[in-house]
């Protein structure tokens, strides 16, 4: 007999068990770390490596780069998110800035983009790579977050397996299915994402150990992790969170199987225990998720306006296609859940809720869960909540992965107990999926071609999937009845790596068709001619300024190359900068904002002082670009050059802050209507540079071309509606035209800009040469029609593209500028500027100006953001808005004085504080554990019962603890 601590006897059958118990914590985390490195534990690192190698393969036979010209860059990968990993790399190694970056429209804060883009721990890496090594750096990462999502699922596999049942083959076998899921393969371009994979095995393991042992640690860990590496997917994995809770909880509820150490009140408490510690884990990322939520503020959550009817988003049908390999539809918007994760989860689920050794409650609770995410999925209402109240713009039903988990495991535990499956249940199951091919390849899915529908490919999904079939159907049938099963084992698991193969390249090629991986040399040939001008400039000017160009790979250029400038395309959308932009006539909607559309005027107000241009010889015909040089010859001056590209210096660029009349902070856009009072940019500018100089007569630096503008149209009818000219289509047979033709009553630069309030894009002819297009994507700005000679003719043609065009009626369309308006303007606004000294950073900046005048007010083109403070003589000073968008404060007194700019939002110190004391909190509940429990657990809760039931309860933990540790060894 012995005894524990207290001096009562301990059962003999308890006594083999607490003979297993470490002497101390060191010792468990020593064994710990032994136990990873041993041999026994091989197979996990081969549930890394075997998805990674697959995955590596994959991208081999996409002939990625040095194999081919081929890249990961896609979507948006290509579009935003590797200029942003760039933008890291000079974090770490340079001198930008967590905080702020002038490198997105004219400046803003960057802890929004981090949050949501870069905050995993992953992200880092890239900075362990060369510039000229982006592209691979990315290549390392996905491939690592790959084999982490098949080493994670395979831990948690090991974990819910009995010792005796515990087959590697078959943990490395679904852990690579997890791995190269349909979602993990199509969505590794967002790797942001991929994170959420990553852990979700980890985190659906500790919420069972918080419900079955106490035991936090880790989930508070993990779920921190889970929500920090990306607030957005970590939201919808808090929902997941909820679900499992439940369903966990009431699938093991029969024999108290999810309460082994006896705990009265046991759902309550662990209800309680989950919502106190997933406040912690959050309160541990207050600083990342308040940061998150300040950028969101900036017009994030209102980008779209979703709608709240309840409607049904696609078929049963569709939906259980979906299931199936070589099953991709779309990443557009009439895209279905990428739910695949092996034909073998398909063979086995059946199996699972038909086996004996599962109980009924967990069958229920399976059933359950499966339920609610298919409803999810298919009514706009619920799938609205889990996408954070937002329509998502592509990329659908971002947390079907969980769905694939879930339904993974489920196969995987059936196939554990594949020996007690009968060969009838295979069949059976083979019979329904080859029934419901048949039915199948006779639909056309609406999701797979939006406009005419398609049919099932008849080769990589529907002749793929009888192969598979017919192979696992054989090999599962040898598998029961062989005396060596670790080499069929390996056969089958060689299968289920080729099946991944070959659905994760049918997922990738159909991916490259649908919105085209960029090539390996368009990414770094651009960035090679174009990062030595930058740096040369950079080396030759280290003062503050901002520059742009007008040669675009993408709209983020600006970020891989730490310019400051106006272009940026980005989720973390400032709203009123937007607009502003799209004001001034560069081309700006939405969440992005180009340097399309620039001139003198509008470039010099915002302090643009160097333009970069190409240097290629001019063509015959005339082309946006060409003229865009011309005029850049005229009012720029020549900075600097190489072999590929001319920088230009504006000597008439402002600095950050000038002198402004004290009516610009009236000055408004919209009436008391909301309705324009200008239609077009060159009217606000002319209203704009009024208002700053305060002048009583309006300051025409643009001028209206109005007389002998000629409208003809061919193949138009014209009506009316609401104060515009509707052009429509006669004949759909033929192309319909519009053409406005004048002649240039003076030698200079023409503009044009046709302002309708319901724009539709065409194409544009001017003088017989083709020159791109108006109203589309990119293209509704301040356009350049070039330099024309007094006299010459200009012929402007529109080619509807749509089946009716809609423009402003009786409003100017084409402009001048009035060269002696200009220069008298921006002299008289260069009299009193912001002189920078040359130490600064982007959330820190100071300088001098001196006013002449009391009561001074000073504008900036820095975005209104309250994270700034402006300090006059050392002196906080008031700030407002200007322009709808653009900081403002007032100088009291006339003379020299200094200013200083400090971004530090306060949102951040109360997240800095928030973080911290969580951390605190919880780095004291893990110190203090035992005495904490022992106050919570017998006194709080179970005051008033028997010491010997409190100790009892004690050693029932310990026991339990030891119980699961026992059946792994």
């Amino acid at each position: 007999m012995e005894f524990n601590k207290n001096g009562k006897a301990i059962p003999a059958d308890r006594m083999i068990i607490s003979e297993l118990l470490p002497n101390n914590e060191n010792s468990k985390i020593k064994d710990k770390l032994k136990n990873i490195v041993s041999k026994k534990n091989l197979y996990l690192w081969l549930c890394f490596t075997v998805p990674a190698i697959v995955m590596y393969l994959i991208y081999l036979a996409m002939e990625i780069h040095p194999f081919g010209d081929g890249s990961v860059l896609v979507l948006d990968l290509n579009a935003q998110y590797v200029y942003f990993f760039e933008a890291l790399r000079e974090f770490v190694w340079g001198d930008a800035s967590l905080l702020y970056s002038f490198s997105r429209q004219l400046g803003g804060e960057f802890m929004g983009i981090y949050a949501y883009y870069l905050s995993s721990p992953f992200s880092y890496l890239i900075a362990l790579f060369p510039r000229s090594l982006t592209l691979e750096g990315l290549l390392i990462i996905f491939l690592l977050k790959t084999g982490l999502c098949g080493l994670t699922c395979g831990y948690y596999l090991t974990k819910i397996t009995v010792a005796e049942k515990l087959n590697k083959i078959n943990v490395v076998m679904f852990s690579t299915m997890y791995a190269l899921c349909s979602y993990a393969i199509v969505q590794q371009n967002n790797t942001m994402w991929i994170d959420a994979l990553i852990w979700l095995p980890i985190l659906t393991y500790s919420i069972e150990q918080l419900i079955k042992y106490r035991k936090f640690k880790l989930y508070v860990i993990i779920l921190a992790l889970t929500v920090m590496s990306n607030y957005y997917i970590g939201y919808m994995v808090c929902i997941y969170v909820v679900l499992y809770f439940f369903t966990y909880y009431f699938a093991k509820s029969e024999n108290a199987e999810n309460n082994l150490i006896g705990e009265k009140l046991h759902f309550a408490k662990s209800l309680f225990r989950i919502i106190i510690y997933s406040i912690i884990s959050m309160g541990m990322i207050a600083l990342m998720l308040l940061a998150a939520y300040y950028s969101l503020t900036f017009g994030k959550t209102t980008f779209t306006d979703p709608s709240w009817k309840v409607e049904i988003k696609f078929d049963l049908m569709d939906y259980l296609t979906k299931f199936l390999p070589g099953s991709y539809d779309t990443v557009r918007r009439s895209g279905l859940p990428f739910v695949y994760s092996g034909v073998l989860t398909l063979f086995m689920l059946p199996a699972y809720f038909i086996s004996n050794k599962i109980s009924n409650r967990e069958k229920i609770m399976s059933g359950v869960i499966i339920t609610v995410f298919s409803v999810s999925f298919m009514i706009s209402v619920v799938d609205l909540v889990w996408h954070g109240f937002q329509e998502p713009n592509w990329l659908n039903y971002r947390y079907s992965f969980m769905l694939s988990f879930l339904m993974l495991v489920m196969a995987y535990k059936a196939f554990n107990n594949i020996e007690e499956i009968s060969g009838k249940v295979h069949l059976t199951t083979a019979a329904f999926i080859f029934f419901f091919l048949m039915v199948a390849q006779k639909y056309t899915f609406s999701s797979y071609n939006k406009e005419n529908g398609a049919e099932l490919d008849p080769f990589q999904t529907i002749g793929f999937t009888l192969i598979c079939l017919a192979i696992y159907l054989i090999i599962l049938g040898v598998y029961k009845k062989a005396i060596n099963k670790k080499s069929v084992g390996l056969i089958l698991a060689l299968v289920v790596s080729v099946e991944m193969f070959a659905n994760g390249l049918t997922n990738t090629v159909g991916l490259g068709k649908d919105v085209i991986y960029s090539s390996y040399s368009s990414y770094n040939d651009f960035m090679d001619k174009m990062r030595p001008i930058v740096d040369q400039v950079q080396a030759m000017d280290t003062s503050f300024y901002r520059m742009e160009k007008i040669n675009h790979r993408r709209t983020n250029d600006n970020m891989a190359l730490s310019i400051r400038g106006l272009s940026n395309s980005s989720s973390t959308l400032n709203k009123e900068t937007v607009g502003l932009l799209n004001n001034f006539g560069y081309s700006s909607a939405a969440h992005k904002s180009t340097y399309y559309g620039g001139n003198i005027l509008n470039d010099s107000l915002l302090g643009l002082r160097y333009i970069i241009a190409d240097n290629d010889d001019m063509d015959e015909s005339r082309n946006e670009n060409d003229s865009i040089k011309s005029m850049l010859k005229r009012y720029y001056e020549l900075y600097t050059y190489d072999d590929n590209y001319n920088v230009y210096y504006n000597p008439y660029a402002l600095s950050l802050a000038y002198a402004v009349s004290s009516g610009i902070s009236e000055f408004e856009f919209l009436n008391d209507s909301d309705k324009p009072i200008y239609h077009n940019p060159y009217d606000k500018l002319n209203a704009i540079v009024t208002s700053m100089l305060g002048s009583d007569d309006e300051i025409k630096v643009f001028v209206p071309i109005e007389d002998n503008v000629y409208t003809d149209t061919k193949n138009c009818d014209t009506g009316y509606i609401d104060k515009h000219i509707k052009y429509s289509p006669e004949s759909k047979d033929s192309s319909a035209f519009v053409t406005y033709s004048f002649v240039a009553d003076r030698t200079g630069d023409i503009y044009f800009y046709l302002p309708s309030s319901y724009p539709r894009e065409v194409e544009l002819t001017l003088n017989g040469d083709p020159y791109g297009t108006f109203y589309g994507a990119d293209r509704s700005r301040s356009l350049l029609l070039g330099y024309f000679e007094e006299g010459e003719e200009i012929t402007l043609k529109m080619k509807l593209k749509s089946t009716v065009l809609y423009v402003k009626d009786d409003i100017s369309a084409f402009y001048y500028i009035d060269d002696e308006a200009l220069k008298n303007c921006l002299n008289a606004l260069s009299e009193t500027q912001l002189v920078i000294d040359d130490d600064y950073s982007e959330d820190h900046i100071t300088g001098s100006i001196t006013t002449v005048s009391d009561s001074q007010t000073i504008l900036t083109t820095i975005p209104y953001d309250e994270g700034w403070t402006v300090k006059v003589d050392g002196e906080k000073v008031d700030i407002y808005k200007s322009l709808d968008a653009l900081i403002t404060f007032d100088i009291v007194e006339a003379g020299e004085h200094s200013v200083e700019f400090i971004y530090c939002p306060d949102v951040y110190v109360y997240g800095a504080i928030c973080s911290g004391a969580f951390i605190l909190l919880f780095t004291a509940l893990v110190i203090f554990e035992k005495p904490i429990y022992s106050f919570i657990y017998r006194k709080l809760y179970d005051e008033g019962e028997e010491e010997s039931d409190e100790e009892i309860d004690e050693e029932a933990l310990e026991i339990a603890e030891c119980n699961e540790d026992e059946q792994k060894l």
